[in-house]
């Protein structure tokens, strides 16, 4: 799978500057482990300190819709965490407000740009 360089560069950043965990959105959580995704970040050399994923859902057909997993991950093991939500998917728009604060959206064939990269650090250092 390739990644684009620059989105790698401040995915780099984001996790060094941040200290933070990654929870696996993307429908591709389903094709690989979390052993798998690890060994992905690693490869890369980027420094990731734990991987897992928004839920259990092992087929898409079992997947609600992005806005409703994120939701109940929140509701699950949100509460009282700092997170941002890095995703691509217009779905999550429609999240209540006080999650939907915490989002950044970014171009599918972009990735994590530096203004996005700018905003997900803020909102994880809480300013």
């Amino acid at each position: 799978m390739k990644f684009n360089s620059k989105a790698e560069k401040n995915l780099i950043r984001l996790l060094s500057e941040t200290n933070a965990s990654i929870v696996l959105t993307t429908t591709h959580r389903i094709t690989y482990s979390v052993e798998k995704w690890k060994e992905i970040f690693n490869n890369r050399d980027i420094p990731v300190l734990s991987i897992e994923k928004v839920n259990t859902r092992q087929a898409i057909d079992e997947m609600p819709d992005r806005c409703i997993e994120i939701k109940e991950w929140v509701d699950n093991f949100g509460t009282g965490r700092q997170f941002v939500i890095i995703d691509d998917d217009l779905s999550i728009n429609s999240l209540l407000s006080d999650i939907k604060d915490k989002r950044v959206t970014t171009k599918s064939m972009i990735g994590l740009d530096d203004e996005c990269t700018e905003r997900a650090i803020r909102i994880l250092k809480g300013y």
